[in-house]
């Protein structure tokens, strides 16, 4: 433990954080208004939208994403002055900040980390280090790999041995996950996060939503009946985007407009959840949302920079209908 603190210690000396004062990490939201856990998404690429984001709407800030090089060392595309700022701001409102592994697109660099007993545990120490250089409050694991590849032969016993060196430094440990990526992990494994995100989006079935609110009852239902998740731990990831269809009735994934881009063009926006074919949700569907959301363990949000600003904002609805 000495070893760890003194670490930590220097880690955050040396990029100016500090684990004391605004530095200190995040505390339970739930005691600090919130009834139940609000997880943003910060992704990288857009990153500058911390300077106008509200942090103490939010229980968790997850950086997406934080992966790794060839030799298994972590980084974002977030400025370590920034990344440092980021952290000050969130725990100076009681926000923890997590590292986000993986993320679409982001996972094939892993297995090559994780295939052998020595290699997992040399990258688990390079995860360690780079969570206790930033003071970060711990990790989420977003692989979204299909269920053919070799990860998931690998991807409990890495898990395991993650859940033991956070619980050594007293860090959290959650995962994103939807149905189509969780087919080969296993009821015990999902036991060892403290949180499961569901994304409950991006749904190729449905002709008329890709996020609707029935899919999100059906997903949640899924993850309780199917892993054996208890529903304080399951959290309802929500989109701030808006997908359209092709000309067959699919799922468009060239198509993508942010919730800002949707009101600003048409301020009647706000409340609709179709406009000219894009599929999204509005606040009156959000509220919905958070409503199913006080039944399990919170709400999730992909991503917080796809937000409209002000009185349109949908992190504004969540805040209001997530404070007790």
């Amino acid at each position: 433990m000495k070893k760890f603190l003194a670490l930590c210690f220097a880690g955050c000396m040396l990029f100016a954080v500090g684990c004391g004062n605004g530095g200190e990490k995040g505390t339970d939201k739930t005691e600090e208004g919130l009834s139940t856990r609000v997880v943003g998404y910060l992704p990288d690429w857009s990153y500058d939208f911390y300077r106008e984001l509200d942090f103490s709407a939010l229980s968790h800030i997850d950086i997406a994403f934080c992966n790794p090089d060839g030799a298994g060392n972590l980084s974002c595309m977030i400025p370590d002055e920034n990344l440092q700022d980021i952290v000050e701001k969130a725990h100076a409102a009681g926000t923890k900040v997590l590292a986000a592994l993986g993320g679409g697109g982001g996972c094939d660099g892993y297995l090559p980390l994780l295939d052998t007993a020595a290699e997992m545990a040399d990258f688990n120490q390079k995860i360690m280090a780079f969570c206790e250089k930033y003071c970060l409050d711990g990790l989420d694991l977003d692989i979204e790999l299909d269920q053919s590849h070799k990860i998931w032969n690998f991807y409990a016993d890495w898990v395991s041995s993650l859940r033991t060196l956070c619980d050594e430094r007293g860090y959290e440990l959650s995962t994103a996950t939807a149905q189509w990526v969780a087919v080969k992990v296993m009821a015990e494994t999902f036991a060892e996060f403290d949180f499961v995100s569901v994304m409950a989006y991006d749904d190729d079935v449905d002709k008329s939503s890709h996020a609707s609110y029935d899919f999100a009852v059906e997903q949640m239902a899924w993850f309780c009946e199917n892993k054996h998740i208890s529903a304080e731990k399951l959290v309802l990831g929500v989109p701030f985007y808006g997908r359209g269809y092709t000309a067959a009735g699919k799922l468009d994934w060239n198509s993508y407009r942010s919730f800002s881009e949707l009101v600003g063009e048409d301020p009647d926006n706000y409340n609709r959840d179709v406009y000219e074919g894009v599929a999204y949700n509005g606040a009156d569907t959000i509220r919905q949302k958070c409503d199913l959301a006080k039944e399990y363990g919170g709400i999730m949000i992909w991503e917080v920079t796809l937000d409209a600003p002000a009185e349109d904002s949908l992190l504004r609805v969540i805040k209001s209908e997530m404070t007790e």
